[in-house]
C-alpha cells in the first residue's frame, strides 16, 4: 500500500548558481508530498497513523524551512536540491520512504526516489 501525504510551506530563497530572474531573492508556497510504501497492520488496517507522518514532517522538515530563508539551509536551493534535503532528512526514520514530490509553483514540480 502506498500512503501519501501531502503538505504545505512558505519559504524564500534565490539561486546564487543561476543566471535569471530567479537569482534574486523571491518566495515560493510550496507543497510536498511525502509518500511511503509499507504493509497494511492486520491489527489496525492501517500502514501508519497521519499523525505520525504529520509530527515528523513538522519537525525536519516544516520546522527548518517554513517562512525562512531556504539559503540559511541549502547552499543553491533549487527545488531538485531541496527535495534531496528532504529526502535526507526522513529516510532513516522512514525506510519506506518511496517519493518526494515538491511543487515550487502549481504547475512545476520535481519527483525524488532516492539514490
Amino acid at each position: 500500500m502506498i500512503l501519501t501525504k501531502r503538505f504545505r510551506f512558505e519559504a524564500a530563497h534565490r539561486l546564487p548558481r543561476y543566471e535569471g530572474p530567479c537569482y534574486h531573492l523571491h518566495g515560493h508556497s510550496y507543497e510536498l508530498h511525502v509518500s511511503l510504501e509499507m504493509p497494511i497492520d492486520p491489527e489496525t488496517g492501517m500502514t501508519l497513523d497521519f499523525f505520525v507522518l504529520d509530527r515528523e514532517i513538522k519537525e525536519k522538515v516544516l520546522d527548518k524551512l517554513d517562512h525562512r530563508n531556504i539559503n540559511d539551509t541549502l547552499d543553491n536551493p533549487t527545488a531538485e536540491n531541496i527535495a534531496v534535503w528532504i529526502w535526507d532528512q526522513i529516510h532513516a526514520r522512514f525506510p519506506q520512504l518511496i517519493e518526494i514530490k515538491l511543487f515550487e509553483t502549481p504547475d512545476s514540480s520535481v519527483t525524488y526516489r532516492g539514490a
